[in-house]
């Protein structure tokens, strides 16, 4: 039988873990001042979208891009997020439903893997499920 040890968590992963954490509760109150914070004047952010690769250079920039995709809905729930290191990075993932006035429902799932320093993400690379009408099961 193998033995599983746990590799202890460093005061770097504990850091780049809130700043995730962070981000995801800024941009599920969409508070893109907040977003905007949690990220490095010159960050590099490059996502890959349903219609292709979105890049995006410079903290302005790339809380710009969350804002456009996500302040359309009248109200977003967040049904799940994960926050974690891989090694020097750190994982984020979340879905949000969004809700519409005219009873509309859709939901949304983003991965990224970040790079942090110093409590600021410096680098995004983000996969989306791109914006998805809600369906039973």
């Amino acid at each position: 039988m193998e033995s599983t040890q746990t590799t202890p968590v460093t005061a770097t992963e504990k850091d780049a873990t809130s700043t995730g954490k962070a981000f995801v509760a800024a941009l599920a109150d969409r508070d893109f001042e907040k977003l905007e914070a949690c990220l490095h004047p010159e960050v590099q952010f490059r996502a890959l979208i349903p219609p292709g690769l979105r890049e995006r250079n410079g903290s302005t920039e790339a809380a710009a891009q969350l804002k456009a995709w996500f302040s359309g809905a009248d109200r977003m729930e967040l049904l799940q997020q994960e926050v974690y290191p891989v090694s020097e990075r750190v994982h984020i993932s979340y879905r949000f439903r969004n809700l519409y006035s005219d009873g509309e429902t859709e939901v949304i799932e983003q991965h990224a893997f970040c790079d942090v320093h110093e409590g600021l993400i410096e680098s995004i690379d983000l996969l989306c499920s791109g914006f998805l009408p809600e369906t039973e099961g």
